[in-house]
This record gives C-alpha cells, structure tokens and sequence, in this order.
C-alpha cells in the first residue's frame, strides 16, 4: 500500500489546480470564429472578408468562418449581430449603407450601430466615382457644375437605389455644388449603368467596378469621391479639387462585434487585421479588386470615424426630410 506525505498530497493538489486553470482559461481563441457577411456570397464585401479569413487562418491557425446572412442592404446581418451574445467569437462586416446611413434613413431600425455595435477595423476603403454618359456636354466637374446652373432642373443621376450611399453622394453634390438635379433611382447598379450607357440619365455615382467601361469610353470619369485622390486613379481629381471644395463621401467595409464584446477579443482581431494589411499580396489582391488598404485604425479610432461619417450622413438625410419606412 503506497503512502503520501502530506507535502506530497499539497504538491500535487497545486499541479492538479494549475492543469484545471490553464483548461479554464485557455488562450483566445479557441474555437471558431464567425464573421457573419450580411451580403451574398460573391459580392465586394464577402470578398475582402474571405480574403482577411483566409489570411489570419493562415498566419495564425485560427478558424475563421464566414458566414453569409444577406438581406435589406446588410441590414439583416448587421442586425443579427447587433443582438448576438458578445462573447467574442461573433464578428461582422459593416458598411455605410447599414451603419452610417440606416440610423437616419430608417425610422423602425432594428439595431442601433452606435449602442449595439463596438467597431473593431477597416478592412478596406474604396472611392466612388463621379462618371457621365459618354456624349455628355461637360468634360469636368466645374463644366458639370456650370452646366447644372446654366440649365436648373434639367440634370439626372442615377444610383442602385434610394438611400444608397450611391444615391446620396449625388444629393450631396447637388447640394454642395448648388444645382438642381433629379434623382432617378434604380434596382441595382448595373441597371443604373446600362442606362448611363445609354445616355438616358447624365451622369452618376458609380462604384470602381465600372472602370472597364471606362477605359472602353462607354462612360466619362470625371473624378473621384475621397477626400485625398485614389492610389487607385491617381491621375484622376477628386471632387473638392475638381470644383466642390468640402466635398468628400467615402465607401468603406469594416468589422464590427456586438456591443460589450470583450477588449482581449476585439484586440486580437484588430491586431491580425492590421498585420494583414502590411502584407503587400494582400494589398495587392485588393487593388486587382479596385479596394485600397485604409490607414490603420484601431478599435477606439474607427469608433470616431464611424461617429463622423454617421452625423455626416445624418445631416444630409435630414436636409433631405428622406425615410425609407
């Protein structure tokens, strides 16, 4: 019969507690992580998001899963996750359309970003762009601009749909530039293109997908969005410099968690994103996309962002006394 000292018994109680609280407590993550993509798989946002899955997967061995929830312009999504329980294995990727936007344009929103929402990253930023019909009487934004108050209530433009970051980046112009222009709204951007194509409406804030059409001359680039010219189009104004100075409108992925979601969680994710986005095969991957790496913004800097971009937004709408409900 073996016996133990009492030594022996504590020594062995303490080995025996440390193995239970490393099991407790084992690092971060460890099991999957969701990034929930409120768009169909295929599309600009499940993009990047698989592009940055397949990154830190790959850096780090973590497993990442996105998961497609589409519906309302993300707004299903979003809202998904703006309810989930935060225990830091829920993520999602956001955009102006379902996070700056909605707020104001939506009166019985499901979620409230600002509340319910702890944004974590940029993923990626991407210009819109001010294109034309190819036969338009105007070759720049200060001829667009004259022409515009030269013949009041005559200009169209087109976007994918009402309250679309499309949509009110050309009531944004209007306003800014002190022209009277009609909106006409389409399901969708191709639609919206083909028409422009077809010189039915005069011109458009389109995404950069369009370029080909571009470079084929189908449609006239007269400038861009941002508030700094693209690395994308660096020979292309932007819209300040072209004319309407205070001018800027931007669009942009980024990732969010639910509010109350823990600051170890959010961290390690910012940190792979941001270690991502010093890779130049993935910068590079984005630019075959027409995205650009944005500057790196922590937890704490995109919240100010977001902050800013959603009381630009908000202005504009109320101007506009627009509800989408």
């Amino acid at each position: 019969m073996l016996k133990f000292s009492i030594k022996t018994i504590l020594l062995c109680a303490s080995v025996a507690s440390m193995g239970a609280a490393h099991v407790a407590y084992a690092a971060y993550p460890d099991r999957p992580v969701t990034i929930t993509v409120p768009f169909p798989a295929g599309g600009g946002v499940d993009v990047v998001g698989r592009l940055y899955a397949h990154e830190i997967t790959q850096v780090t061995g973590a497993n990442i899963v996105i998961d497609n929830k589409a519906g309302s312009g993300g707004i299903i999504g979003v809202g998904a996750i703006a309810r989930a329980k935060p225990d830091g294995y829920q993520f999602v990727m956001g955009s102006p359309g379902n996070i700056s936007i909605a707020p104001s344009a939506y009166k019985s929103l499901a979620y409230d970003p600002i509340k319910d929402l702890k944004p974590v990253a940029m993923g990626v930023q991407i210009p819109l762009l001010l294109v034309t019909r190819p036969d338009a009487p105007f070759t720049s934004v200060a001829e667009l601009v004259r022409y515009g108050r030269e013949h009041p209530g005559e200009l169209t433009y087109a976007s994918g749909g009402t309250g679309t970051s499309q949509h009110l980046s050309g009531a944004m112009f209007a306003q800014k530039a002190a022209i009277d222009a009609r909106h006409i709204p389409y399901k969708g951007s191709s639609p919206a293109l083909t028409d422009l194509m077809g010189g039915r409406v005069d011109f458009a804030f389109l995404d950069t997908s369009v370029i080909p059409n571009v470079k084929a001359g189908k449609i006239k680039l007269l400038a861009v969005t941002s508030g700094k010219r693209s690395s994308l189009l660096p020979d292309t104004p932007t819209v300040a410099e072209a004319g309407v100075p205070g001018y800027e409108a931007l669009n942009w992925y980024g990732f969010f968690a639910p509010a109350g979601t823990s600051d170890e969680a959010v961290n390690w994710l910012y940190s792979k994103i941001k270690a991502a986005q010093a890779n130049p095969a993935l910068a590079d991957k984005f630019k075959t996309q027409m995205m650009e790496v944005p500057p790196a913004m922590d937890s704490a800097e995109f919240t100010k962002f977001v902050a800013q971009d959603t009381a630009k937004w908000s202005q504009l709408i109320k101007s506009m006394n627009l509800k989408l409900d």
